[in-house]
């Protein structure tokens, strides 16, 4: 009797759609913001740093605009501004939204979001001013990191509560990831941080460490969040159940397992055993890819993704062929001729920018231009929608060039680093795709810069009311269109 009074007890009502909006309403559209805000500079530095790669005399006196810190910032400003930005709120929306409750403790994530963004300013100025760690793909300096960790531990003792609020409720499979994603990445900074930048470790064990970090960013945090968008939206959209919770669950496993440990390349001057359990790990990672696909295609089955006049289906389906993309790029690793072949070229570089702009970057844009405008009360209007469809195409253009960069010309440059080639011919050889990527490097710049000009639109339209640009502009013209005073 008691256990079935204690059972009802726990079976909370869920909150309508329309309140759990309110609720995340700001804290997740600050976080949308801050997102749109610093993947412009992202890209805008991205592309700073091409030119100063392909043109050696361009700003040779400023030492804070070399190749090497515009680099680690557009890496930071993009992982970090707009991975972490997007990424969290996302999470708290889908929360909110799968657990049927409002966002616990907003304040929390509205003070949360404002240190988060005031490490990743940190860091930038840091890196800018040559204090950084020096570890390719994570280039956090100790305050900045410091900041990260405690502006993520306010957002998610916001998450953990709206979790926790109700139970007695199966678990979808996004939840999965998004849980996931939270406790991934203070274990993954945390650990980056005592071992790279607290304490380093000496020698070449540094080599494995900071591999394990960055990749372990990449794989785990960011497509924890990616994949948990994928799981949520395409379903949702095509209305209907996903095709497996069983091919999910395998999928997520082996992801966590392996997705920090995948990658690393054979000429590396460390422990051979220690290439061969990333080869292992890379070779594994097709169960990962067989699970997510499958489960994905089997799901959407007869109907177009990135063909369907849905956006947000097509930003996912888009999404969905980078991350294959990659992840068959990260099995084709375990083959030494391939790696051999392209570990000194472009091509690492560009399938990184084919995950971050192809597969998260396209995610976190169809959910928020679905996510967005519902936190405002609205089901399907968004502000300036008609420019929205430009972000989609500006960054999958993008994606298809630095995609074609990093394989074919790369391919081309690998094979003339094993072959008798002259100096000046290798030269070219090695440029070339990145020559080519600096076009797709312009195109994410557009993209971004429409996405940012796409979320301004939205929140003085939703914010301001009669008094914001758009609605003025309209009012001028209404009254020209009918004769009224200029």
């Amino acid at each position: 009797m008691s256990n079935n009074t204690d059972s009802a007890a726990d079976l909370v009502p869920e909150n309508k759609p329309e309140a759990i909006n309110a609720s995340c309403r700001l804290p997740v559209l600050f976080l949308f913001f801050s997102a749109a805000i610093w993947v412009v500079q992202a890209s805008a530095v991205g592309v700073l740093g091409s030119l100063s790669m392909q043109i050696p005399g361009f700003l040779p006196d400023l030492s804070y605009l070399t190749y090497g810190r515009l680099q680690a910032n557009a890496w930071v400003a993009f992982l970090f501004g707009f991975g972490g930005n997007a990424g969290l709120g996302l999470t708290l929306w889908m929360l909110s939204r799968l657990r049927g409750m409002e966002l616990a403790r907003p304040g929390f994530v509205v003070a949360g979001a404002v240190l988060w963004n005031v490490g990743v300013t940190a860091a930038m100025v840091g890196i800018t001013m040559g204090d950084q760690p020096g570890v390719p793909g994570y280039e956090l300096p100790a305050y900045a990191g410091r900041v990260l960790f405690v502006g993520h531990a306010l957002i998610a003792f916001s998450a953990v509560l709206t979790y926790f609020s109700r139970r007695h409720k199966q678990l979808y499979p996004s939840s999965w990831y998004l849980i996931a994603s939270l406790v991934a990445f203070p274990w993954i900074l945390g650990t980056a941080h005592w071992l790279l930048v607290e304490n380093p470790v000496r020698g070449a064990a540094q080599i494995p460490a900071a591999h394990w970090a960055a990749t372990s960013l990449q794989q785990v945090w960011l497509g924890s969040m990616g994949l948990a968008a994928l799981i949520y939206f395409i379903p949702k959209i095509t209305q209907r159940e996903l095709h497996s919770r069983q091919w999910a669950g395998f999928g997520f496993w082996m992801l966590l397992i392996l997705g920090g440990w995948v990658n690393l390349n054979s000429g590396s001057p460390i422990p051979v055993w220690s290439i061969k359990l990333s080869q292992l790990a890379s070779l594994l990672y097709i169960f990962v890819l067989v699970a997510v696909c499958w489960n994905l295609l089997q799901t959407a089955k007869g109907v177009p993704l990135i063909g369907s006049k849905d956006l947000t289906l097509k930003f996912m389906g888009a999404s969905f062929a980078s991350w294959a993309l990659v992840a068959f790029y990260t099995f084709g690793n375990v083959f030494l001729e391939w790696n051999n072949l392209l570990q000194f070229t472009y091509a690492a570089t560009a399938m990184r920018h084919v995950f971050a702009w192809g597969f998260f970057g396209m995610a976190m844009f169809g959910a928020i231009y679905y996510v967005a405008p519902r936190l405002f009360g609205n089901e399907v209007d968004w502000a300036c929608s008609g420019i929205y469809k430009w972000v989609f195409y500006s960054t999958g253009f993008g994606v298809v060039v630095v995609a074609l960069a990093g394989m074919y010309f790369s391919y081309g440059h690998g094979h003339a680093l094993q072959g008798s080639v002259a100096a000046d011919v290798l030269a070219k050889k090695a440029l070339m795709p990145m020559r080519i990527a600096f076009f797709g490097e312009l195109a994410f710049f557009a993209g971004s810069m429409v996405f940012l000009s796409s979320m301004a639109c939205l929140l003085f339209r939703n914010c301001c009311g009669e008094c914001s640009p758009m609605s003025i502009i309209r009012q001028c013209r209404a009254a020209e269109s009918e004769g009224g005073a200029e």
